[in-house]
């Protein structure tokens, strides 16, 4: 699935737990928690059973999430995680197995500005975005 385009390994790996007639698994984790040095280990473990990973970039308001996710954040946060850290990890990692999908309030990634992002996150093998505090009208 590598020679897809990012976004394209998402509906592959989806479509083809259908195929087997599978549910498929889309776990979440909080980038960093609950021990920084283990985040890619974690993802490379998870990868193993699950279609894709939704990965939690910590976030110091996290309005929409519950207590478990903002107790996570404040964790990972307090542990130095950081969107430029996500990515860098990883980077770093060579690749994780399943595709990588990261959940993101908009500050962070206004913040580290969005044609870096793109590149930055590209290069990474992020395959897409979920920010659940983009207003639809300004999506643009």
């Amino acid at each position: 699935m590598t020679d897809l385009l990012p976004r394209d390994r998402i509906t592959a790996a989806l479509m083809a737990a259908n195929k087997k007639g599978n549910v498929a698994l889309v776990p979440f984790v909080t980038a960093g928690y609950p021990e920084k040095g283990a985040f890619i280990a974690t993802l490379q473990a998870l990868a193993t059973g699950s279609e894709v990973i939704e990965v939690g970039v910590p976030f110091s308001d996290p309005m929409a999430d519950g207590v478990t996710i903002q107790r996570s954040s404040r964790a990972a946060i307090a542990a130095g995680v950081t969107l430029h850290w996500i990515i860098a990890q990883l980077q770093a990692s060579g690749g994780i197995g399943a595709p990588v999908v990261l959940m993101s309030y908009l500050n962070p990634l206004l913040a580290y500005g969005f044609e870096k992002l793109a590149k930055d996150a590209a290069a990474a093998g992020v395959c897409g975005f979920i920010v659940p505090d983009l207003p639809w009208e300004e999506s643009a």
